[in-house]
């Protein structure tokens, strides 16, 4: 359990916007989200999670007064201040605080006392929202159940409910990233494998006059294949040398340099709903903690895995390339050499 309270959202009221000319038309419009707060609990509600930077939230004895809060993004859009007047369904409202958001955007752009919205709305004590807080976190679970089996077809929503899908979206995306990430390795070291026995192809195309001479004088084509294999072999863990070479000196200075990143982190919590007739969604606990912005330094490590692999992939690339080059110099006949020979 806990203390409850309740917030419905009122309406959209006219005032500043824009102007739809044309056709005999010619009438301003603007529109904006209004959201009820339940003053008799004002630690629960659709405020929780905006802070009061100007002027003050409402009190307990306001529920018939027609005063609003107002988010500080909208007030500024509108040039509001703390004692200006707002026009909500040809209601003024005088404006009492303005609050900005502890993280993200705001929940609505004006808030009102909830009994204010339900006649705004023409909605008289009907609530779209509930917000309830449990006496601490580890009740949040039971508290559930209990709204649950209590208020049935109701969804319940807890702070855990959403950091799991927020987890389940981001694993979702890292998933991704990795099998895309997968694929287009294979991808590279594919094309690379092939590029490099072309090449070798093409070197051994050149050198007929060699290979066939070698023939002619009694090589048998075992022997020029593994010529050429070695050939490739070497050049491969010479390449493989040199590239390793050039990533520590690359993995070195973007740990030296160690460029930052900086990551927004959300405030935690959570605020929740419930409607009448059933509904809507309750979350275990109001929202207060503001977000933060964390310093995340990009550094390139380097294990012996890695060189491992590297070295690795450096002699499979001459394997691939000296096959297939050998494959095509076993082919030649002493023939071809003779008709070059100069």
């Amino acid at each position: 359990g806990g203390a409850g309270g309740a917030g419905g959202a009122g309406g959209a009221g006219g005032g500043q916007g824009g102007t739809v000319e044309g056709g005999g038309a010619n009438f301003d419009v603007n529109s904006f989200s209004v959201y009820g707060a339940d003053v008799a609990h004002p630690a629960l509600g659709p405020l929780t999670t905006s802070k009061i930077t100007s002027g003050r939230g409402f009190q307990v004895g306001e529920a018939d007064t027609a005063v609003a809060v107002v988010d500080s993004a909208y007030a500024t859009q509108n040039k509001l201040a703390v004692d200006s007047t707002l026009t909500i369904k040809n209601t003024p409202f005088k404006v009492i605080g303005i609050a900005t958001a502890d993280s993200g955007d705001a929940t609505a752009n004006v808030y009102v006392p909830l009994k204010q919205a339900q006649t705004l709305a023409g909605t008289a004590d009907k609530i779209t929202t509930v917000y309830v807080q449990a006496k601490d976190s580890q009740a949040i679970g039971s508290v559930k159940q209990a709204i649950q089996k209590n208020v049935p077809d109701t969804t319940v929503t807890t702070s855990a409910d959403l950091a799991d899908t927020v987890s389940g979206s981001l694993s979702t995306a890292s998933s991704l990233a990795s099998t895309v990430g997968t694929w287009l390795s294979y991808a590279v070291l594919a094309a690379a494998f092939l590029v490099a026995g072309l090449l070798t192809s093409s070197a051994v195309s050149r050198r007929v006059r060699e290979f066939g001479t070698l023939k002619a004088l009694g090589w048998k084509s075992g022997r020029v294949t593994r010529q050429v294999a070695g050939e490739a072999l070497v050049n491969g863990l010479i390449g493989g040398v040199l590239g390793i070479g050039v990533g520590l000196a690359a993995a070195y200075a973007i740990t030296a340099i160690s460029p930052s990143l900086t990551a927004q982190l959300a405030g935690g919590g959570g605020r929740g709903a419930g409607g009448p007739g059933g509904g809507g969604r309750m979350f275990g606990a109001a929202r207060h903690t503001a977000g933060k912005a964390v310093d995340v330094a990009l550094t390139a490590p380097v294990s012996l895995a890695t060189i491992g692999l590297a070295v690795a992939l450096a002699v499979a690339g001459g394997l691939v390339a000296g096959g297939f080059g050998g494959w095509r110099a076993s082919g030649l006949r002493p023939a071809d050499a003779l008709r070059r020979v100069e």
